[in-house]
Order: C-alpha cells, then structure tokens, then sequence
C-alpha cells in the first residue's frame, strides 16, 4: 500500500528557540521535586535534531511510508518572543535542499507567521524560487485564520496554487487537549471554515481534524467546502486504547466529507526523541492497512480501496504529487 504521510516536521540544529520547549519542560519538571526545566530543556531541543533528514527518512522506511510532506512552523519572535538561532529564510533554504536530498520522499512547506515583516516576499520567494510544495502548518496563536489581517497570505497561496495547513487540534505547541472547547477558541474549525467560504479557490487542510473535541463538527462545516480536507494525525493517540471509536469517526468522517477527503497524517518528529524505537508511526500505517478487517471487528465496512485512498492516493490527488 502507498502512504503518504501528509503531515510530518523535520528540524536542523537552532530552529526552535529555548521559548518554544520552556513550557514543555516546565510540565515536566513539575512532576518530580528532582527535576528543573534547566535541565530537561536541552534534552528537548537536542532531540528534535535531524541535520539532514536522513533519520526521518530511515523511520519512513521502517514504517512502510514512501512520501511525507514535512511542515515548517515559525515559533519565533511573533509567537514566543525570542527568535531562533536560525532564521526562517535559512530554514526555508534547509527545507528546499532536504526536497533535493530525498527526492520524491520529502515535499517541504514553507511555515512564516504572517505577523513578520515581509512575510508575503518570503513565503513566494519559498514556493517559486525554493519549489516548496505548500504553506504551513499554521498554528493560530493569538489570531484567528479568518482575520483580515491573515487574508493577505491566503491570497496568495490561492494564487501560487499551493495547500495551506491549518491547525485545528484545540491545544496548541505542546499542550494537546487545551482548555477552551468554544467557538471563541482561535483553533477552532469554524474559522477555517469561514476563510474556506471567502476564498473558495484556496485549498485547505484541517491539521488533526479538530482533535479530540472537535472531530464531527471539523468535517460538518466542510460537508459542503470542497476545496478543504480532513488529515488525521494525532488520531493515532486513541488507537492503542479505542480502536472501535476510532474506526466509527472514520466512518462518520466518510460518511460526511467523503472518503477522497481524508488524508493519512502522524505528525511524526524527527530526531532522537521520536524515531526509531520510539516512533509510532508503523503502529498507524498498520492501522490503515488493516482496516477493512478492523473496521469488520467492530461492525463497520471499509473498502480496501477506500483504505488505499486514506493511505496515500488522496494525498497525492490532492497536492498534485507523481
């Protein structure tokens, strides 16, 4: 079976600034009175590391994944208030070259927080210049994706025929669950839905398609928003403990979007700290490959044809990928 994994982030050494993890760290060393963030939070910024790629490729390899489309995220000054060590157009050349090293397996994004100046140069500069294949993963923090203020990028992604990922998961960074389950949430998918019917001709990803809370109401205001897509990573959180309820949201998901809108996604790390033995991803892409015969477990069909579409084909529709 082909996989596409349609969400995945690799990271050079100084892309993350220390701001970025001090949360992280800061939940961590709360749950032992021996820890202190100083000394969990260079472990975190080490161990995202992949210089190259070639980690990241190896973990593919091992999970069955022939293509993986690699989000940039901009978590510097805009967001956190400290820029990285590297800047976004140095991580956008790192980008461009990891394409040309693994061609055919890694299609890059271009991720630039539209609050930096002179955003829109860069990020056309990325897809032109650079052949980065998407703009992403927007991460709305402070803003919502159906600000006017937003619509500048839109346009032209919209015009550069290129998808833009949008992050609907209700927490953001490294707090998964948030805490706001309201509309009044600026990662909540009514926004994306409200930019999806001002700009028709934009094409849409719904990063984690409303993980955990949201997941119906994702696919309800897209039912009839073609130009917008489910992915479902972080959805393999729930398999090892809810495979039932997993399979029933595929199939609600199907059932109101359509399976062609349903794309295979990890949003796998790479790294130290979240490949090799570590990873999860040959978990989930035996889910999808097995899932004509869970799904007929738990009283649910699945085509093994619809199962192929989830896996890799809808992607590859979709970004116009060989």
């Amino acid at each position: 079976m082909d996989f596409v994994d349609s969400h995945a982030h690799v990271w050079g050494a100084g892309f993350v600034p220390p701001a970025f993890f001090t949360r992280a760290a800061e939940g961590w060393a709360a749950k032992a009175p021996d820890r202190r963030p100083d000394m969990i939070l260079p472990k975190l910024l080490s161990g995202i590391v992949d210089p190259d790629g070639d980690q990241f490729v190896a973990n593919m390899d091992a999970a069955g994944v022939a293509t993986s489309l690699i989000m940039m995220i901009d978590v510097g000054a805009p967001v956190f208030g400290e820029e990285p060590e590297v800047g976004v157009e140095a991580q956008i050349d790192y980008y461009a070259a990891l394409q040309k090293r693994h061609p055919g397996r890694l299609y890059c994004h271009a991720g630039v927080d539209h609050r930096r100046p002179g955003h829109l140069d860069i990020v056309r500069r990325a897809i032109r210049d650079g052949g980065l294949v998407g703009i992403g993963e927007i991460t709305p923090d402070g803003f919502s994706v159906a600000d006017e203020a937003f619509r500048p990028l839109m346009r032209l992604a919209a015009d550069l025929g290129v998808p833009v990922q949008i992050h609907t998961r209700t927490g953001v960074w490294t707090e998964f669950a948030g805490f706001d389950f309201s509309e009044a949430n600026p990662v909540h998918p009514v926004h994306v839905a409200r930019l999806a019917r001002e700009v028709p001709d934009l094409k849409i990803v719904l990063c984690h398609a409303g993980f955990p809370h949201w997941w119906q109401r994702a696919a309800e205001l897209i039912a009839d928003l073609p130009n917008c897509v489910l992915d479902i990573s972080n959805w393999n959180e729930t398999l090892g403990h809810d495979e039932a309820e997993l399979v029933a949201r595929l199939a609600t998901w199907r059932g109101l979007v359509g399976i062609e809108r349903i794309l295979f996604a990890s949003d796998q790390a790479s790294g130290a700290r979240f490949t090799g033995e570590r990873s999860e991803l040959p978990h989930w892409t035996g889910f999808i490959r097995d899932l004509p015969a869970r799904a007929a477990r738990w009283g649910t069909r699945f085509t093994p044809a619809e199962a192929a579409a989830i896996a890799g084909a809808n992607a590859r529709r979709f970004y116009s990928l060989a």
